[in-house]
């Protein structure tokens, strides 16, 4: 349910653009129970109305205001794939920073469904098996669907149980007796207040009690609190014995264990000792001028808003198929990763290639502006002499051959700047 669940938040929230909500929405509906999901560009693009590149510039905005993260992903030959994206909200803490984020207005002032988990209350969904009875309490005539499971205070009322869950038989409903459901009437008690009849022995129609299914918290790494006291102070817990970002003990736990690839001997995200991680994480944070970005006085460009995703991001990515290579360096022998070397090459060439088109674009565009204004001011100059040779009496051949000459004589004086430049 986390794919309905989160679609039904980002209906609520207060978008800047509906582009923004429904590529939101592309990824919100394809989630699973870690509220992520790994649509590729072109399918949120054709979601959502708008072009790739539109997509592109989206997705990057919902990340920068900490509406998204982002995970680099890896084929088996270690080509990239789609990104593994998380879509934050009540679940996680909205990225680990308690603020929610802003709804529309109906349902700030009509609904108040999310009371529980911005106090702090929230308890995860469970996954509930197939076969397991929603009536844990058959002999108390509890008819209530799901009654005994932990629910989610943010889905309103249980959900309705799918085909094939079995019942419990009730017997305070007004069923016909037979001898499938037929049981003792355990309301019937002596004068002592005890039950007067014993338990029923379970027989092959009753069913059992249904089990409360609780998740417990993931199981720590060696290390982890060697790099969780490592992390930068702007996403530390507030107050003094706080609980990390549920997003950033995520990450941790993925950068230290790693995530096998497809193929043996091969990683999405290779692991990482805690001695190495401390070291990414103040390379990178400072490297990209984390501490000033994340202040709330910035207003420079591209601020950080959400420091939680952000150094989430900054623990797990890996864009290098090498798993050796730790930020264009291999580990073992310090030297620099042949593969990141051609990438920086190939990318250094297509920003060339991409300067020099915008260039030329931009020489045309302005050649055509000036050419453009050039045949205004040639026409408006043709109608002032044609408009004085006229008052002064000049009409017919006359009038057109004077023009003609006098325009020539303009056109001299001021050449078209499209002629200059093909002549050049």
């Amino acid at each position: 349910m986390s794919g309905v669940d989160a679609a039904a938040y980002v209906m609520r929230l207060h978008l800047p653009t509906p582009a923004h909500k429904l590529v939101l929405l592309a990824i919100a509906t394809r989630c699973d129970q870690n509220y992520s999901a790994f649509p590729s560009r072109a399918l949120i693009a054709g979601e959502a109305l708008v072009s790739e590149e539109r997509a592109r510039t989206l997705l990057r905005e919902l990340r920068r205001d900490g509406y998204l993260s982002a995970r680099q992903r890896y084929r088996g030959n270690g080509s990239k794939t789609s990104n593994r994206y998380f879509v934050h909200g009540p679940w996680d803490q909205w990225g680990g920073t308690g603020e929610p984020f802003a709804e529309i207005s109906h349902y700030q002032d009509h609904d108040d469904r999310y009371a529980a988990i911005r106090d702090g209350e929230f308890i995860p969904r469970p996954t509930q098996k197939a076969g397991v009875v929603d009536n844990p309490c058959p002999e108390q005539g509890s008819s209530v669907a799901g009654a005994g499971v932990v629910s989610n205070p943010s889905q309103g009322a249980p959900a309705t149980p799918s085909l094939g869950v079995t019942r419990a038989p009730s017997i305070t409903g007004h069923q016909k007796p037979t001898k499938r459901n037929h049981l003792p009437d355990v309301r019937r008690t002596s004068a002592g207040g005890k039950s007067a009849a014993p338990a029923a022995p379970r027989t092959a129609g009753t069913t059992r009690k249904a089990k409360t299914i609780t998740t417990g918290p993931r199981k720590r790494p060696p290390g982890w609190d060697q790099v969780a006291a490592a992390l930068p102070q702007e996403v530390q817990p507030t107050r003094p014995g706080g609980r990390l970002a549920p997003t950033l003990v995520r990450a941790i736990c993925t950068a230290l264990t790693g995530i096998p690839g497809p193929e043996s001997g091969t990683y999405q995200i290779p692991p990482r000792t805690p001695e190495q991680l401390i070291a990414r994480i103040n390379r990178r944070w400072h490297q990209a001028h984390g501490p000033e970005r994340a202040a709330d006085d910035y207003t420079g460009p591209d601020p950080i808003r959400r420091p939680v995703g952000y150094v989430a991001d900054l623990l797990t990515a890996h864009e290098c198929p090498d798993p050796s290579c730790e930020d264009g360096l291999i580990l073992d022998t310090n030297r620099p990763c042949t593969a990141c070397q051609a990438r920086r090459i190939e990318q250094r060439q297509a920003e060339q290639i991409r300067t020099a088109v915008e260039d030329r674009l931009t020489r045309e565009a302005e050649l055509a502006s000036a050419h453009e204004e050039h045949q205004t001011a040639a026409a408006r100059e043709e109608q002032r002499v044609r408009e004085c040779l006229a008052a002064a009496g000049h009409w017919g051949e006359l009038l057109n051959h004077e023009v003609e000459t006098h325009m020539r004589q303009w056109h001299l004086r001021h050449p078209d700047p499209k002629d200059a430049t093909h002549a050049s």
